[in-house]
């Protein structure tokens, strides 16, 4: 089991692949900018809340398991996120390497439904 969960059951979903940069402002006012080459992108998803606890409880164990230190498998669902595709289907779902910079936290509420703190942060994985 992977982080695919967040992908699959997400409701919002934003990604940034703008460049790092760098850059310096002399003493008459000269600005220079400089790009570190492609950057990885960034994908920020939240979760709803309100999904039963015994529906999804494996899947939260198992992204807890995978924590932010490994690196998984996510497919961006042509079906599921069209706009990141400017909705022409693709021949294959894009595949991804991941890695888990910020994971919320998850409680529960009324009975037995599951909240989340905040969004999930996934930066691709370039090695």
């Amino acid at each position: 089991m992977s982080f695919q969960f967040v992908f699959d059951n997400a409701s919002t979903f934003s990604v940034n692949n703008l460049k790092v940069v760098s850059t310096t402002i002399t003493r008459d006012g000269t600005a220079r900018a400089v790009s570190r080459g492609t950057p990885p992108k960034r994908f920020e998803l939240t979760l709803p809340d309100g999904p039963r606890w015994s529906d999804i409880s494996a899947n939260i164990a198992a992204m807890e398991a995978l924590d932010r230190h490994t690196v998984s498998t996510v497919k961006i669902k042509y079906s599921k996120w069209p706009w990141y595709y400017n909705y022409v289907p693709p021949a294959a779902d894009k595949q991804y390497q991941v890695l888990c910079v910020q994971f919320p936290q998850w409680g529960i509420w009324i009975q037995d439904s599951v909240s989340w703190s905040g969004s999930f942060i996934f930066v691709e994985n370039i090695v």
